[in-house]
């Protein structure tokens, strides 16, 4: 669903959320490399990383060769009101961006969760929710 506001489309199926996340990204291979994110929603997240982390993720490097087909697992630990839970995803890259010499911003997209972790994030985007005022307009 893509909404259609003045001639502009928003591509966004979801609200995204500002956070200061730390995450592991689990390659195939079984490397653990962590990343931030920077905003998460119901489909994905926003990850920064270095060089360093991004040659590991596509040593040819990850603005030259395709990263579509790239899938790894994104953990992250939620704080859900007083208790906090583990998100398990598994991911793809959908876009990349270079931010300077040693500074890439990758977008990924939840592919399929596992542990039941869909509830948890699910769970950690009700907070948020819960935080917005809603005004009502008298008649």
């Amino acid at each position: 669903m893509a909404l259609d506001i003045l001639g502009i489309t928003e591509r966004r199926q979801t609200p995204r959320f500002a956070v200061d996340l730390s995450v592991d990204v689990v390659l195939e291979d079984g490397t653990i490399l962590p990343v931030k994110a920077t905003n998460i929603s119901s489909s994905g997240l926003l990850i920064y990383c270095d060089s360093w982390v991004t040659d590991e993720i596509e040593p040819r490097g990850i603005q030259s060769h395709s990263v579509s087909h790239i899938r790894f697992k994104a953990i992250a630990e939620l704080n859900i009101g007083d208790v906090t839970k583990k998100l398990y995803a598994r991911c793809r890259i959908t876009s990349v961006q270079r931010m300077s010499q040693d500074e890439f911003r990758l977008n990924l997209a939840f592919v399929d969760f596992e542990n039941g972790s869909e509830s948890v994030l699910d769970a950690f985007l009700d907070t948020f929710l819960q935080k917005k005022t809603v005004i009502k307009h008298r008649a």
